[in-house]
């Protein structure tokens, strides 16, 4: 008789080998038993997996989509759209909806630099503009977010020298003036001693009318200097002057006077 299942067990007596021969003949039932010295019979395996493989371009563009929903296009580090989109990119250089989306995220710099203008902020816009060249350094409309910077730039620039350039009227009893005084960016950056002489005076006028200034020039070493140079004008006096980045650079002072007290720089 054929056995189908073999169960290992010790050498049975005379007395027990019709009970084994018994077992043997029976169908084998495992259930409930314990499964030592048993060969576990394990079901066939399934020829296909009902688990799909993780699609990973997939993911990383649902990602940089989140992510631009909530304007984080390229910021914060490694959990923005930008850094989404390039790991796209690394694996796929020709994938549409990547290549897409980068110039979704420009057209969004686009607007946020369009709206910083209107606010007057030129060096927020100018971090928009660099963020964009970023994303897609030859997108055709980079030229023209730059131009929209330089254009508000001049027009900025004459506002203030508008206001400069024109004094403010007397008065019979001492009023609060506010002189504008611009200084030539040419000379600023060359540090020019004649410059220097005159921003002395203006100091030392300015402390003589106990007014208040405010230093301003687009760059930290522009500033600097302005600040230093003025500063060097009383060793025993430090000016009273707060600093400020941006365009034109000029020296804002504030005073009580019945006319204005401060010359205006000339060549």
């Amino acid at each position: 008789m054929t056995i189908e299942q073999v169960v290992e067990v010790p050498s049975a007596t005379s007395s027990e080998k019709p009970l084994i021969a018994n077992l043997a003949a029976a169908p084998l039932v495992t259930k409930g038993l314990p499964k030592v010295g048993l060969k576990e019979v394990k079901p066939p395996l399934a020829l296909t997996s009902t688990n799909q493989p993780t699609d990973a371009i997939a993911f990383w563009l649902g990602e940089a989509g989140w992510a631009f929903e909530q304007d984080k296009l390229t910021t914060p580090k490694s959990d923005n759209s930008y850094y989404y989109l390039t790991k796209v990119l690394a694996k796929e250089p020709n994938n549409i909806k990547a290549v897409a989306a980068l110039k979704k995220i420009v057209d969004r710099y686009y607007e946020l630099l369009r709206s910083s203008l209107s606010q007057n902020k030129v060096q927020q816009a100018r971090v928009f503009l660099s963020r964009a060249t970023l994303v897609m350094p030859k997108h055709g409309q980079l030229a023209s977010m730059r131009q929209l910077i330089d254009d508000h730039a001049v027009n900025q620039s004459a506002e203030v020298s508008a206001e400069v350039s024109a004094p403010a009227p007397a008065t019979a009893v001492p009023a609060m003036r506010n002189q504008k005084l611009l200084v030539p960016t040419q000379l600023l950056d060359q540090q020019d001693q004649l410059l220097a002489q005159w921003l002395i005076r203006v100091a030392k006028k300015a402390h003589a009318l106990n007014a208040t200034m405010l230093i301003v020039a687009p760059k930290d070493d522009q500033v600097r200097w302005l600040y230093q140079t003025m500063n060097s004008a009383d060793p025993e006096q430090r000016i009273r002057a707060n600093i400020q980045h941006s365009r034109p650079a000029r020296v804002e002072v504030k005073y009580l006077a019945r006319k204005d007290e401060l010359e205006v720089y000339t060549n």
